[in-house]
């Protein structure tokens, strides 16, 4: 678990004992491309930590179209918190679009250890402050900066992510067209 004590120190600090804890609530998993941890309308019981891999979670229009909402890369959280917060069925599908290597966890435990481990409970604040960030981040990209910039800056934060998965899932990340995209890459090689 020596990956999950390098992941915690990211956020806060903590002892042995607490570490410890938290081992005994976590599993190493492994996921195949297309498996989804969370489909529509199921209520999801687990939140994870990516070790390798891509997983995406979107919803589904009403004309049937994919919006991918958020690409995870490693070393990140993954999980439909607001399902799980409010113990409601997911209105987000969460797909892996590659093989993963994921510790998997019990949000219920994990809540439980927060609530009994005042280290615990501080580890789980700055993770919840990390997905909000990550969250308004996203939305003033989508506001401020047109398509041309936010691709180039998934491509920073995500080297190589071209060959890593479909070029439909970037279009959808982004917020536009496969067609859209093409004519982005064509121009951006030149």
């Amino acid at each position: 678990m020596e990956f999950f004590r390098d992941f915690s120190q990211n956020f806060h600090p903590l002892s042995e004992g607490a570490l410890n804890k938290l081992f005994n609530i976590l599993t190493i998993k492994k996921f195949s491309k297309g498996y989804e941890l969370v489909s529509l309308g199921q209520k999801p019981t687990n939140i994870y930590i990516l070790k390798k891999g891509i997983i995406r979670s979107y919803n589904i229009g009403v004309k049937g179209k994919e919006h991918t909402k958020t690409l995870y890369t490693p070393v990140i959280t993954s999980g439909n918190l607001s399902a799980l917060i409010k113990n409601e069925p997911s209105e987000l599908v969460y797909e892996c679009l590659t093989d993963c290597e994921v510790l998997e966890c019990n949000y219920q435990n994990f809540y439980n250890l927060s609530l009994e481990y005042h280290e615990i409970s501080i580890f789980h604040y700055k993770i919840l402050q990390s997905i909000y960030i990550r969250e308004v981040s996203k939305i003033l990209e989508l506001q401020m900066l047109d398509a041309t910039q936010r691709y180039k800056k998934l491509q920073e934060n995500y080297p190589n992510i071209d060959n890593l998965i479909n070029q439909y899932h970037i279009a959808s990340y982004l917020n536009i067209t496969p067609v859209q995209l093409s004519r982005i890459r064509k121009n951006s090689i030149y």
